[in-house]
């Protein structure tokens, strides 16, 4: 049987197409070949992460020579309620010295929001350049560049806010871009809370920070507002310290620290870092100290549940000459 050329032709046409389609078909979305060539290039793993509903995360980490921890979770595109949303990207570009932030995002329930650095090179080639992972518990994760001078920082905030035991914190995490690592140089708390109940003196804290430099030396100074509370307790208090490197240093270290914004009363390092982090354990005895003055208007005042309260308090901490005081005012009335 003869068919006409017209129908041959048409025929080989369709048959080149076919093959044409399947020598150009995409690889398996989450083979280790599609992920290798996604994760080539900043551009090319953020098109990646949001064009797939699913992602496999343990090809996507292997491709990007990262470790599997227990610790870590994914931020979108997986198998468990608060990753099964679709991912989202945004891509941040720093031009001095050249390199990308590819940061992932989930929904609203996400536990995680994930940072991946790439550099770039003289010849345009892209290196992947470190990961890290932020939190999200109370409120989602943030980020900025921020500059000191012409040196370029990236921050990342993250919650480790534990409400079991009634302690809050978003901790700031600083990246010097300028370095080839990708590991904090400074970690803070910008807000924080931890509430004693009948054990002890609560408080809040929230920073401001100013950044400088001079005679070499960079400096990033936290003004820490501090209210201390409690039943009939609201006292406010002001702290600063002042972080500081050298050219040769790659962290920054609390150098000074200071009671109140005038800098004339000097303070401990140890105890700015105590009063400045919720998770430090501060002392019972400390914060006698610290709120003093607030603690001496209850015990001299006349609000019985703000006394019941303080007595309870004192009755959670050592011997020390806040507390003989603190007793001797209550004993009075």
């Amino acid at each position: 049987m003869r068919f006409p050329r017209e129908t041959l032709l048409a025929a080989s046409l369709a048959y080149a197409a076919i093959c044409h389609a399947q020598s150009a078909s995409p690889l398996p979305p989450n083979s280790e070949a599609a992920v290798a060539v996604a994760v080539e290039s900043p551009e090319t793993l953020a098109r990646y992460v949001e064009s797939h509903g699913a992602i496999d995360w343990r090809i996507l980490r292997k491709a990007l020579g990262l470790k599997e921890s227990e610790y870590w979770l994914a931020p979108c595109g997986s198998n468990f309620p608060a990753a099964e949303a679709p991912c989202s990207t945004e891509l941040a570009a720093v031009l001095n010295p050249a390199q990308t932030l590819v940061i992932i995002r989930g929904g609203i329930l996400s536990y995680t929001v994930e940072c991946l650095r790439y550099v770039q090179d003289s010849k345009g080639s892209w290196k992947f350049a470190g990961e890290n992972s932020a939190f999200q518990r109370n409120s989602p994760s943030n980020h900025k560049v921020v500059r000191l001078w012409t040196k370029p920082f990236l921050t990342i905030s993250s919650d480790h806010s534990q409400n079991g035991i009634a302690t809050l914190q978003v901790l700031e995490d600083w990246f010097d871009l300028r370095q080839p690592d990708f590991k904090p140089v400074l970690s803070i708390t910008v807000d924080g809370a931890q509430s004693r109940f009948g054990l002890g003196v609560g408080r809040s804290m929230h920073v401001t920070i100013n950044l400088s430099q001079s005679s070499g030396i960079e400096r990033v100074t936290l003004i820490l507002n501090v209210h201390f509370n409690g039943v009939g307790l609201n006292q406010e208090a002001w702290y600063i310290g002042v972080y500081e490197r050298q050219s040769n240093e790659k962290k920054f270290t609390l150098r000074n620290a200071y009671s109140g914004l005038d800098r004339r009363t000097a303070m401990s390092t140890m105890d700015f870092e105590e009063l400045a982090d919720p998770f430090s354990g501060l002392s019972n005895e400390k914060l006698l100290t610290h709120a003093l003055p607030g603690l001496q208007k209850i015990a001299a005042g006349s609000d019985s549940d703000a006394k019941d309260w303080l007595r309870s308090v004192l009755d959670h901490a050592a011997d020390t000459t806040e507390k003989r005081l603190l007793l001797g005012r209550l004993a009075k009335r």
